[in-house]
């Protein structure tokens, strides 16, 4: 049984797993290439990693931001995952790529390693469940991650900076942009109603940006992080999907990181309202927005990890296969399939744009059986192949190492 959940935790993260003796003495190696790992060839981080174990958790370890390792104690055993990279939008670290700069920090003699892209979350998840599974535990995600990262701020500091920051806007008489302006921003968004957006964007308000960072640039940087994630919400009260909005959210965010200017940025987050509130007013146009519909879409977009099968969509809503196939084809205009190929084939142009992540490995992370399987379908909606669709619109840091 936990030789099942190791290799299913190997699967899952694209890291190797190792499992040490007490001692230091390796036990079991998951996973490739365990002549070119550093744990086992940097001995002073090994050691370091192995006296971080804690009986009572899974530990964190975080080498250098993203990339993060995972150390469990268990009797006479310690468990060691990683190196995962938790932040896909981050390749390059001094300009040298992410895996060759780790192993020239380790100083191990390799001038290549490759390392995989893992959500932070997942990664949790997955350790949790080892570290349930030989414990006999039922510790919680958020459990483990207050383990690992306990509120470290007095409220005496939180309050200091709030005087501060008070004291900051009293001396220069500035005042926060107009609450009032705000809702009305967002219940235009709700309500799908793009003239009304429109006019109270453009009103004359009086009031500063809030300053998220000492940095101007960046304070604008995250203003609009915010400022985008309010203006998903709004439109999934509108009636929008969720993963949909947060797909764009997610989208406008990585170009908002991109970045070189503040009049980029200011354009983006009015063109990202505009567009979220477009998405409402159609939706809410419609008329055959159908429950069972919608539930599918919702399944989709939760699975586009994986092989999706129509029978167990169905299965899943109480239906059967051929009602949810006629019914999805009657309100969308293509069947069930095409409308999962289409979906994951926009997922892939994101990956393909702003990822370094082959196209094989694209592939393969959206479920297509092949590299083949995923050109044919990419070629079939977009017209090209996804290299000649990478070569034309990817991020040209990341096409440059082609």
């Amino acid at each position: 049984m936990k030789e099942c959940i190791l290799k299913h935790i190997l699967a899952s993260i694209h890291a190797p797993l190792r499992i040490f003796y007490n001692t230091g003495k390796l036990k079991e190696y998951f996973g490739d290439y365990e002549s070119a790992d550093v744990v086992l060839n940097d001995t002073p981080f090994r050691e370091k990693l192995l006296q971080q174990a804690e009986e009572n958790f899974p530990l964190i370890y975080q080498d250098f931001y993203p990339i993060n390792f995972c150390v469990i104690k268990h009797e006479d055993l310690i468990y060691i995952t990683g190196p995962v990279n938790c932040n896909y939008t981050i390749e390059r670290i001094e300009n040298i790529p992410l895996g060759d700069y780790f192993v020239q920090k380790h100083h191990t003699g390799n001038k290549k390693y490759r390392i995989s892209f893992c959500e932070f979350e997942r990664f949790c998840e997955e350790n949790l469940l080892l570290f349930n599974v030989i414990k006999h535990r039922d510790m919680t995600r958020q459990e483990m991650i207050e383990k690992n990262y306990p509120f470290g701020e007095s409220i005496a500091s939180v309050k200091k900076q709030l005087n501060e920051i008070y004291f900051r806007y009293q001396e220069n008489e500035k005042v926060h942009n107009s609450y009032d302006q705000e809702i009305r921003e967002l219940n235009s968004i709700r309500e799908g109603n793009v003239e009304k957006l429109i006019r109270s964007l453009d009103e004359i308000v009086e009031g500063e940006y809030a300053i998220l960072s000492k940095e101007p640039l960046r304070s604008l940087k995250n203003l609009a992080i915010v400022t985008l994630a309010l203006s998903a919400r709004a439109a999934i009260d509108g009636g929008m999907q969720p993963e949909e909005a947060f797909s764009i959210d997610d989208a406008y965010i990585l170009r908002v990181d991109q970045a070189e200017n503040e009049g980029h940025i200011i354009a983006l987050i009015r063109q990202a309202k505009i567009e979220f509130t477009t998405l409402v007013k159609e939706r809410n146009a419609s008329n055959e927005s159908n429950r069972i519909i919608e539930e599918a879409k919702r399944i989709i977009y939760k699975s586009l990890h994986s092989r999706i099968v129509i029978r167990d969509i169905a299965r899943e809503l109480e239906v059967t296969p051929e009602y949810l196939s006629a019914l999805f084809r009657k309100s969308e205009g293509i069947t069930v399939n095409e409308y999962i190929i289409k979906t994951k084939i926009g997922l892939a142009e994101n990956l393909l744009i702003y990822s370094n992540y082959g196209i094989e490995e694209i592939g393969y992370y959206l479920g297509f059986c092949s590299q083949s399987h995923l050109g044919k379908n990419f070629k079939k909606w977009k017209g090209m192949t996804p290299k000649q669709y990478r070569m034309k619109y990817g991020v040209k840091s990341f096409i440059d190492k082609f």
